[in-house]
């Protein structure tokens, strides 16, 4: 009987330890993919600035004069788009994209409004 006894209680033993390793890992776990989660947040918080950065500064790149446009002419907006282009013929609106971000749901409905035609010159006097 004596070794039933301490058969339970190693068992029981052995039980608790498992149990306790399973909540430690668990917990370990969940700290480490909270401490991953702050990081991805923070890389993609500087990300979204850089390109904030560079949308302001796009205008006196080689790039934006490689289009033949006259920098002079550029008005930085900033949001919901980043600029207008005066041309003598033609009118603009840009949109500067860094990496592979893509344009919000307000830019997407800016362009389309301007692929439709909606768009108009409003004379306000004072």
């Amino acid at each position: 009987m004596f070794d039933i006894s301490v058969s339970y209680i190693v068992l029981a033993a052995l039980f608790v330890l498992v149990i306790l390793s399973v909540w430690l890992n668990i917990r370990q776990w969940a700290s480490k993919r909270k401490l991953i989660k702050g990081i991805d947040s923070r890389v993609h918080g500087a990300s979204v600035g850089r390109g904030l950065m560079a949308e302001q500064f796009a205008p006196f790149t080689d790039t934006f004069q490689n289009f033949g446009w006259d920098i002079q002419e550029f008005k930085f907006l900033g949001r919901p788009v980043d600029g207008i282009q005066f041309e003598e013929d033609e009118i603009i609106i840009v949109e500067f994209k860094t990496g592979d971000s893509n344009m919000s749901q307000k830019q997407r409905r800016i362009k389309a409004l301007i692929d439709e035609g909606k768009v108009r010159f409003q004379e306000i006097r004072f």
